[in-house]
């Protein structure tokens, strides 16, 4: 009878960059990615140990610098009757894109919502079902985020920005973070369909900023395009140097 199988715990990943004039390998809020990466380890393995995990992310830092640019990600693993597994792999950087469409996906119920990595797999196979993005929502049909992204919206009559209220339900995003030391936005809660009169973001750490085109089908609203290169170019002052 075979065991059960190897799971993922905890993942962090990231767009990787080579400055062109110092030639040294970036990462936009890097020291914010190890600290999600820190804090999702002692939530799902307690035990193990500070010095353990700091030697593995000096080792991966090393790797991901020498690499160049990428799409690299820090993993922990579950193997049935092993001790916690550390690992990274390098990859290649996937073509970066500037919009994207969202789809809808009621009644998905993740465990371990707000740590990522537990969810990447399960996540990845509805968006491959969809053709799109997929749209997580509450219990009470309001948006929670993207599979793989943050949402950010601006309202059309009052032009404030807004990001979702609940945060124990969904992934802490690095760049919304970013994003939150630039601007203020305010926590709300909204269904897909109202969405839609907005201007929408999604936003992760490989991609930056992407405008929502459509969500279900039905078109969003237009972006101000100098909003948008403003807080696309303010992203770009938080690449760091990758170090251990």
């Amino acid at each position: 009878m075979n065991g059960a199988p190897r799971a993922l715990l905890v993942a962090d990943s990231f767009r990787v960059r080579v400055n062109a004039t110092t030639g040294r390998a970036e990462v936009r809020g890097w020291r914010r990615h190890l600290d999600r990466f820190r804090r999702g380890v002692e939530d799902a393995t307690p035990e193990l140990e500070q010095p353990v995990v700091e030697g593995f992310l000096s080792e991966a830092s090393h790797a991901i610098r020498d690499y160049g640019e990428g799409f690299p990600r820090l993993e922990l693993w579950h193997e049935p009757n092993r001790a916690p597994e550390l690992s990274f792999t390098l990859r290649p950087l996937p073509q970066l894109q500037t919009e994207l469409e969202l789809a809808t996906a009621p009644g998905v119920t993740l465990e371990h919502a707000a740590r990522k990595g537990p969810n990447i797999a399960r996540l990845t196979e509805i968006n491959h079902r969809l053709g799109a993005e997929a749209l997580l929502v509450d219990r009470a049909g309001r948006v929670l985020e993207g599979a793989t992204t943050s949402l950010v919206w601006w309202d059309s009559a009052t032009r404030a920005g807004h990001v979702v209220q609940d945060r124990a339900s969904r992934v802490s995003s690095v760049t919304e973070s970013l994003l939150l030391n630039e601007t203020s936005l305010t926590p709300g809660r909204i269904p897909p369909g109202n969405l839609t009169a907005h201007e929408v973001w999604a936003v992760n750490a490989l991609h930056g900023i992407r405008v929502v085109t459509a969500i279900d089908g039905f078109p969003t609203q237009e972006p101000n395009s100098t909003r948008l290169e403003r807080f696309r170019e303010a992203l770009d002052r938080y690449w760091e140097p990758v170090s251990a």
